[in-house]
């Protein structure tokens, strides 16, 4: 049986290792983002918009992170 290198796998890799602080920054993001355009622009309503859709976010990352590290452990032999 012919295997793989873990090397060909290196967005995977990397996103099982960093996948949960890269997702609480993009959540984090998203946050700061809604907060700064909607005091700016004086449209209040994007700060709680922008709660509801940072925390949508922050869980749909990590169950991402959490199914990308069963498929690491699954398929890729001692990552």
């Amino acid at each position: 049986m012919n295997h793989q290198s873990n090397s060909a796998y290196p967005v995977v890799l990397f996103l099982v290792a960093r996948g949960k602080g890269l997702s609480i920054a993009l959540a984090l993001a998203v946050l700061v983002s809604a907060f700064g355009i909607g005091v700016s622009s004086g449209a209040l309503w994007l700060i709680p918009a922008g709660i509801v859709l940072s925390v949508i976010l922050l869980g749909l990352l990590l169950s991402y992170v959490e199914v990308l590290r069963i498929i690491a452990d699954t398929l890729i032999p001692q990552y």
